[in-house]
């Protein structure tokens, strides 16, 4: 009797021992919040480039716009946001060890400022990025369709303001690189 005691014990021990180290293995975690979801198409890709970054996790939810995204650490965590980008998002993130990289825009007013990288699956995101550009003081039109890789702001309008206007919607953007 004293002798399965003793097992007993040891393996609850060895239960407990395991649950604890468990436990004690932090995890870093990002939520980032008004991501422009309007459908399975933009949660698919969304997830596709964050499954480039192996041991992270994210969990979509379509409805809210927002992205929950674990990893075993910060780094690993800012390789998912980068991938976020990277597909066309972009969102407001409660971790402060974790941002988005900041577009370089010309300073000052432009009269036309091509876009690319935006995620843009269907018509209810092309709906979504021309509202948020027809806020923007000063910009007359835009090129943007469904499906499109690219995209071209015209007017007379600070290029930040379109950029920010571009990411409040929940969508990230990048200019294309100079052709050399």
């Amino acid at each position: 009797m004293n002798n399965s005691l003793h097992r007993a014990g040891a393996a609850f021990l060895a239960i407990a021992l395991a649950t604890l180290a468990t436990a004690a293995r932090a995890e870093s975690t990002a939520t980032l919040t008004k991501v422009h979801l309007c459908c399975k198409g933009c949660v698919a890709a969304l997830e596709k480039s964050v499954a480039k970054v192996p041991e992270v996790k994210v969990v979509s939810m379509q409805k809210e716009g927002t992205v929950v995204l674990t990893a075993a650490d910060d780094a690993s965590l800012q390789k998912a946001v980068d991938q976020v980008a990277k597909a066309g998002f972009h969102g407001k993130i409660d971790n402060k060890e974790v941002k988005f990289a900041d577009v370089k825009v010309p300073d000052g007013k432009v009269q036309r400022l091509e876009v690319v990288g935006v995620h843009n699956c269907c018509p209810a995101c092309t709906k979504a990025i021309k509202a948020s550009l027809a806020k923007v003081e000063g910009v007359k039109a835009d090129t943007c369709k469904p499906k499109a890789k690219s995209f071209v702001i015209e007017g007379d309008f600070v290029a930040k303001d379109a950029i920010k206007a571009i990411e409040k919607a929940g969508f990230h953007a990048s200019l294309p690189k100079p052709k050399t």
